[in-house]
């Protein structure tokens, strides 16, 4: 019994002489795998893929934005539906435009418009805060619109912003998640209207965003 014990404390012994003569990189090369260091460039794709993925569950505030234009004269009016637009299976439900001239409106503008799904007792109030944003048709440079304004913006600020991970059409470009898609019309490589519109499907190629820009 004693020859055992003795045994035992002399293979411990050396177990820990072992461990404690080991160099510390010697010990964690046995155990750990060094991973590579982030590679610059794939962080910043990723950050800005990261803001357009953000921006598209959310451009703007809504309630926010309706608040804002209180002050202007706003048109309202119930919107026929088309066969790409989002539309919960929910009834007694419609979907309804809402027209913000810009203040300085004359002929040559196009109005702003926003599409919403409206439902349920308040569907017919400017005030309703149950509505779901499917559309933004922007036209004109607007500071109440916040991260959304991007009339003017050059294609090199909306990458410097979200990235080069868009789909090309003829006049412009697409950036897309999921079933929400941003079309953005150039001019002179400059944004000159766009799209925001969240759709029925998750197939967005440039079938479906000419049938949108016809």
């Amino acid at each position: 019994m004693k020859i055992g014990t003795l045994t035992i404390l002399f293979l411990a012994f050396l177990s820990c002489k072992d461990v404690t003569e080991r160099k510390p990189n010697e010990s964690n090369s046995d155990r750990f795998e060094l991973l590579p260091y982030p590679d610059s460039d794939e962080q910043e794709k990723y950050l800005k893929s990261k803001k357009m993925t953000e921006f598209l569950e959310k451009p703007i505030d809504l309630q926010k934005f309706k608040n804002s234009k209180k002050r202007n004269y706003t048109t309202t009016s119930v919107s026929i539906g088309t066969d790409y637009y989002f539309e919960p299976k929910i009834k007694d439900s419609i979907f309804y435009t809402y027209n913000y001239p810009t203040e300085n409106f004359n002929e040559s503008k196009r109005i702003d418009q926003i599409v919403v799904f409206k439902y349920g007792k308040n569907k017919h109030t400017y005030e309703d805060e149950t509505e779901i944003l499917i559309e933004l048709r922007i036209f004109n440079k607007d500071l109440d619109l916040g991260k959304a304004n991007l009339v003017g913006l050059t294609k090199t600020e909306l990458e410097s912003e979200f990235g080069k991970n868009y789909l090309n059409f003829e006049n412009g470009i697409a950036y897309s998640n999921k079933n929400k898609v941003l079309i953005l019309e150039l001019e002179n490589s400059k944004v000159k209207s766009y799209r925001y519109i969240k759709l029925n499907t998750e197939k967005i190629d440039n079938d479906l965003i000419g049938e949108i820009m016809e």
